[in-house]
């Protein structure tokens, strides 16, 4: 039985910092485009997100280094094994690589084995283009199985819910897996679309500046986590990675900043927030949804 742990009293970053950011990217191509009713593909939509992976993937790793910033990349395992120098890049340049499902499937639409095989298949091919193995996961929904499956595959985190604004944790038969949650204000959302030509930069920043001052003040009281999720064939087109970029400075500037990765975010969460916390805490019996 899935029980989920929150820490409800120390919660703190290390060096004092006051907020934990985490820069996250679904790197994935055209496994997002389905099929059309008629099976035929729909060119210049399946090409849009193919930029990501043949493009915009070398402008966001100059931006992260120019800027000096670590960030994790949760990569489907069809693009590991179609652009490999890609995923490389990512490691060499110090980044986590995590996994995204291998064609960016619909969890939720999976049987048990199906999707415990979509695991298996994308930490193998991860593994092999990288040397990694990957430990950390979101994916395109999530299934009733997939917290107890991502258990048994041995990952140490999880970022599929938005259910909270600190990370907490999952227990199973003595079993723990770290949910680092999402806010829904991600590229994605604020975009609106990849082609989307309403898609303001402008706004997008402003939304951005919003949600990061807010956890930002919220943190004199007590330390907070900002999470973001970019995907690279939306977020590293000309303009929109200059948008990234200014968030990036914004927070700098702000101050008392941690920029972590998420496998940074979750062995600290284990080794220290929830180390003592889970022998006094009051487990809640929860739903693997």
């Amino acid at each position: 039985m899935l029980e989920d742990h929150h820490q409800h009293g120390d919660f703190h970053w290390p060096n004092s910092h006051r907020v934990a950011v985490t820069l996250t990217f679904d790197f994935q191509g055209g496994e997002d485009v389905r099929p059309l009713d008629d099976g035929t593909r729909d060119h210049e939509e399946y090409t849009q997100c193919e930029y990501g992976p043949h493009t915009a993937i070398w402008r966001l790793l100059r931006i992260l280094e120019e800027e000096d910033v670590k960030a994790t990349f949760l990569t489907c395992g069809a693009i590991a094994e179609r652009f490999p120098d890609a995923v490389r890049a990512i490691v060499a340049n110090g980044h986590e690589i995590a996994g995204h499902g291998y064609h960016h499937e619909i969890a939720r639409k999976l049987t048990r084995e199906q999707e415990s095989e979509v695991m298996r298949k994308t930490i193998d091919m991860i593994r092999d283009r990288t040397g990694r193995r990957p430990v950390g996961w979101r994916s395109c929904t999530q299934s009733p199985n997939s917290l107890e499956l991502l258990i048994e595959h041995g990952f140490l985190w999880n970022s599929n819910s938005f259910s909270h604004d600190l990370p907490f944790l999952w227990e199973c038969n003595g079993r723990t897996l770290v949910e680092l949650p999402r806010q829904p204000f991600g590229d994605g959302r604020t975009y609106q679309h990849r082609n989307n030509d309403a898609g303001n930069p402008g706004d997008t920043l402003l939304i951005w500046k919003s949600m990061f001052d807010e956890f930002h003040e919220e943190s004199k009281r007590s330390p907070a986590y900002c999470p973001f999720q970019f995907h690279p064939y939306i977020s590293g087109r000309p303009g929109r990675g200059k948008t990234l970029r200014a968030i990036i400075q914004h927070m700098k500037q702000a101050g008392d900043v941690w920029f972590a990765t998420g496998g940074e975010i979750s062995r600290w969460c284990l080794d220290e927030v929830f180390a003592a916390e889970r022998v006094t805490a009051m487990p809640r019996r929860a739903a693997a949804s």
